[in-house]
C-alpha cells in the first residue's frame, strides 16, 4: 500500500506544454553548465551505467593507492513526493537562475495540488 502513486489527470494540452517547459529548463541549464558535474538522471548521455562506471573507477583508483574505500546507499526512490515546493522555488530562482514569467508560472503551477490513490 506504500507505494502507490497518484496517476496524472492533466489535461493533455497542459501535459504538452509541461514538456516544453521541461525541455527549456534542461537547456537552460545545460547552456549555462549548472548541472551538477556528477547528475546523471534526466540528461542526454548519461545513464545509471555512466553512474556505475564513476563508482567503479573511484573505488577502484582509492584501492590502488591503499586507501579504504566505502559505498553508502540511499533510497530515493519517493524523495521527490516529499520536496519542499517552496526551497525547490528558492533554488530555482537564486541557484539556477529561473526568473520572471518562467519563475511565476512554475509557481503557479506547484501552488494548490493536491493528489490522491483510489482504490
Amino acid at each position: 500500500m506504500k507505494s502507490y502513486r497518484p496517476v496524472s489527470n492533466l489535461p493533455f494540452l497542459l501535459k504538452i506544454l509541461e514538456k516544453l517547459v521541461a525541455k527549456r529548463l534542461m537547456t537552460h541549464l545545460s547552456s549555462h553548465r549548472l548541472h551538477d558535474t556528477l547528475q546523471s538522471a534526466y540528461r542526454t548521455g548519461h545513464s545509471t551505467q555512466t553512474v556505475l562506471l564513476k563508482v567503479h573507477h573511484d573505488s577502484a583508483e582509492a584501492l590502488d593507492v591503499k586507501y579504504m574505500a566505502a559505498l553508502v546507499l540511499f533510497d530515493l526512490s519517493a524523495a521527490f513526493n516529499i520536496i519542499d515546493h517552496k526551497i525547490l522555488q528558492m533554488r530555482l530562482e537564486h541557484s539556477l537562475g529561473v526568473t520572471g514569467s518562467a519563475l511565476s508560472w512554475i509557481k503557479y503551477y506547484m501552488s494548490d495540488r493536491s493528489q490522491c490513490v483510489a482504490i
